[in-house]
């Protein structure tokens, strides 16, 4: 058996205390010393006192190193240098362990925070629950894109997002599932994947989801674009040339053809039908190949020419060139912003055209309505800091439900002129400056256009 100084001073102990009752019993009975006897009973008692003090204050201080691992209270310390002798070889053995506890404690928090950092430094929002749907993880992407900023259990979450819930608490599967999330001020897309995993016999899912809408948007973009390209190119080489015939057709039945007529030669209705068709090519030509230029622009949008821009003076300026236009159709116009100056690092002349398309396109919604109101606001944006909102709000027709996803799509309008590139084109400036474009309509009670943006990462400048 190892030497240990507890085991030998307890022993000693009891040595000492059955060697002194034998003693006393001893001299009692053999020589009737009851005086003797009783001292050695007293020093007999005290000795027994000493020995329960001495095993106790060993038990509290066990008690109280029990308790602090339990409590995982790693910053309790027992003297050493100022215990008495038997005690300091155990004070040094309970020091050393809380010590070696608490750097585990330590690493386990680095560890813990590392691992935190990253996954709330993560795009993609991730959530991990149990069986009964409590949240135990949930990072800023999922709180963003889910714009909840608490969550406690998911199934408090099912009555806005049903779509999401089902697939949670589903069959878990490695295939991602496609599903809508209607919000107030947009409709995201995502692409959400479950897996599970079982921690201390408890079933753990995770769930990870990406809104894929941008990432969609922006090839369906590229997809019309490419379309657009290879159409306008080759309808170009084709009209260009008829235009160049039928321009020097005209000037040859000009030169050649009016003196036959002039003569007698050539009847004068012929004649003018000739030179009526030939205008009327040449007219309607020209115009498909203004019509086709037109379009061309979609896909030679120039890359933004940026430079710090006061958001304030940008609202400022786009509302004196729409004033006049307002007032001749008796529209209320508001402006709203924010005293805070607010500075964008962008085209100017890209997003007035954005900001001009969105007001005419609001100003036409109100033509037909009683008592028009249009509303321009600038605001930070609640959800980050980092970006402003700028709202174009109208009290017009709408947008009818069934045409809300096809309002970006080129070519596509419900206006009998209309083009159907301007929001196309405006959201396309918009993405090149890193933000987005979108809508809420509920046709007569107002319909909201959201231009999202970055703010200027410097200092801002007054």
């Amino acid at each position: 058996m190892a030497f240990n100084p507890f085991n030998v001073r307890v022993l000693l102990r009891v040595i000492g205390l059955a060697f002194t009752l034998f003693l006393a019993a001893y001299i009692g009975v053999q020589y009737a010393w009851y005086i003797t006897m009783c001292c050695l009973l007293g020093v007999s008692v005290a000795m027994v006192i000493e020995l329960i003090h001495y095993v106790k204050r060993t038990h509290q201080d066990m008690l109280k190193f029990l308790l602090a691992i339990k409590h995982s209270d790693y910053t309790l310390r027992f003297a050493v240098e100022g215990a008495p002798p038997q005690y300091r070889e155990l004070h040094r053995m309970f020091n050393e362990i809380t010590e070696s506890f608490r750097q585990i404690k330590a690493e386990k928090e680095v560890h813990h925070q590392y691992l935190q950092g990253v996954v709330e430094h993560l795009r993609i929002g991730l959530i991990t629950f149990d069986k009964t749907g409590q949240v135990q993880l949930m990072n800023k992407a999922a709180h963003r894109l889910l714009d909840l900023p608490f969550l406690q259990n998911l199934n408090a979450a099912t009555k806005l997002y049903p779509n999401l819930t089902e697939v949670a608490f589903g069959e878990p599967t490695q295939e991602g599932k496609l599903i809508k999330l209607k919000q107030l001020t947009e409709e995201v897309l995502l692409t959400v994947q479950v897996s599970s995993l079982r921690l201390q016999d408890q079933e753990i899912r995770i769930m990870s989801f990406q809104n894929i809408r941008s990432e969609m948007e922006a090839q369906e973009l590229d997809a019309w674009k490419k379309l657009i390209s290879v159409l306008t190119h080759e309808i170009m080489n084709s009209v260009t040339p008829i235009i160049s015939l039928t321009s020097s057709i005209s000037d040859l039945v000009q030169s050649e053809l009016t003196p036959i007529a002039q003569a007698g030669h050539l009847d004068e209705d012929t004649m003018e039908d000739l030179q009526l068709g030939l205008r009327t090519i040449e007219k309607r030509t020209r115009g498909m190949q203004h019509f086709v230029e037109n379009y061309r622009r979609l896909t030679r949008v120039p890359p933004p020419r940026r430079a710090p821009l006061n958001i304030q003076a940008l609202c400022d300026h786009v509302s004196r060139l729409v004033e006049a236009q307002m007032k001749s159709q008796k529209i209320q116009f508001l402006m709203q912003l924010p005293e805070e100056v607010l500075w964008l690092n962008a085209d100017a002349e890209q997003l007035e055209q954005v900001l001009l398309n969105l007001l005419k396109n609001a100003m036409d919604s109100c033509s037909h309505v009683e008592d028009p109101r249009i509303l321009l606001r600038a605001v930070k944006d609640p959800k980050a800091e980092h970006l402003v909102r700028v709202e174009v709000v109208d009290n017009g027709v709408g947008i009818a439900p069934e045409a809300q996803d096809n309002v970006f799509i080129p070519f596509y309008t419900t206006k009998p002129q209309g083009s159907g590139i301007g929001l196309s084109l405006s959201r396309q400036m918009v993405r090149q400056h890193g933000g987005n474009l979108h809508f809420t309509s509920k046709p007569h009670p107002h319909t909201t256009f959201f231009l999202t943006l970055p703010l200027l990462v410097e200092k801002g400048r007054e």
